[in-house]
């Protein structure tokens, strides 16, 4: 009988020098779309919220660092891989010791799963150096095994955008959603059996509305028995037409699936590449402001929905191998 290990814990101050960053307050600083980073707060987008022009007197902080929010969205921890400076409340890690930028993400995530011992009232200011988190020499081996470029190798792979000879005469029209797509509706729950986990190649993702594609799926659902013409393959564009906080937003899917019935499928009435469809998600992403949970964005009014008739000629331009050469250059930074 295999024994389990038990975890050896220990503070963050043991394994990190604890720092509180530069303090600085964003309004005060000019914006620069190819400046510095600067990290805040936030959950989103790894902390970044700007890039800032430098500033002489004031030394970023130190890639390889971890950035944690003491207060704000308390306890959201990134890895931060390129200089950046900081806002209020916002510390940043640096290992006493040498670790893999697997290892340190492994950390964010142990601090992270620490958000529920605080609130907007109860910061992490003062606590966080004694916060436990698991010892060095207690990282599963499936972190120290896993390689972060390997795995951004392996997704490269997977990205197929083909030659897109599409030319169009810029007319600078705009037209009704429904002039450019058919709208498919989705599959209601009741005429499907889901199920948590994929059980074979058959199971496929079951779409729902979501203000992430990465929170999209529900359920499996078999394909064999999901009624015709609602099983629809990778590159399909797809809005979501009910929910709060999830109308509106529209993605391209990356795999075959089926939409529930607050998702509408948008089929091209004339032949579109993926840029194409990337470039009309966001277009249709942009008119969420029109829409409410008791105005709901279907029917006439998910039709009627004005986009441009043509996308502008960067869209078509649009060069793939450019972009997977920037994030091969990224890859070999980590």
């Amino acid at each position: 009988m295999r024994r389990k290990m038990k975890m050896k814990n220990c503070s963050v101050s043991d394994l990190f020098f604890v720092r509180y960053g530069v303090n600085l307050e964003l309004n005060s600083l000019v914006q620069d779309s190819n400046g510095i980073n600067f990290v805040s707060r936030t959950s989103k987008n790894n902390g970044v919220s700007a890039k800032v022009k430098p500033i002489s007197c004031i030394e970023p902080l130190p890639p390889g660092t971890i950035t944690v929010a003491g207060g704000g969205s308390v306890m959201e921890a990134f890895l931060q891989m390129s200089p950046y400076y900081s806002g209020r409340d916002l510390y940043y890690l640096t290992a006493k010791e040498p670790m893999t930028n697997e290892q340190k993400l492994f950390y964010c995530l142990c601090l992270r799963a620490t958000k529920y011992k605080f609130s907007y009232g109860r910061q992490a200011n003062i606590t966080l150096p004694d916060l436990e988190i698991p010892a060095l020499e207690s990282i599963p081996e499936y972190v120290n095994e896993f390689s972060l470029a390997q795995y951004g190798k392996n997704l490269l792979r997977q990205i197929d955008f083909s030659a897109n000879n599409m030319k169009y005469t810029q007319t600078g029209e705009v037209v009704p959603l429904e002039n450019l797509f058919f709208v498919i509706g989705g599959i209601s729950s009741s005429q499907v059996i889901r199920s948590k986990v994929k059980l074979n190649e058959n199971w496929l993702p079951y779409v729902r509305p979501s203000y992430r594609q990465e929170t999209c799926v529900d359920a499996y659902v078999n394909k064999t028995v999901v009624p015709d013409g609602k099983v629809f393959p990778p590159k399909t564009l797809y809005v979501s037409t009910d929910g709060q906080g999830s109308h509106t937003f529209s993605y391209v899917s990356t795999f075959e699936f089926v939409p529930n019935s607050n998702v509408s499928v948008l089929l091209p009435k004339r032949n579109m590449g993926l840029q194409e469809k990337l470039f009309y998600a966001q277009c249709i992403t942009n008119n969420r402001y029109k829409f409410s949970y008791g105005r709901k964005p279907k029917g006439k009014r998910l039709k009627s929905i004005m986009l441009p008739e043509y996308p502008p000629e960067y869209v078509l331009d649009y060069n793939v191998n450019n972009v997977m050469q920037c994030f091969h250059n990224v890859l070999e930074r980590v």
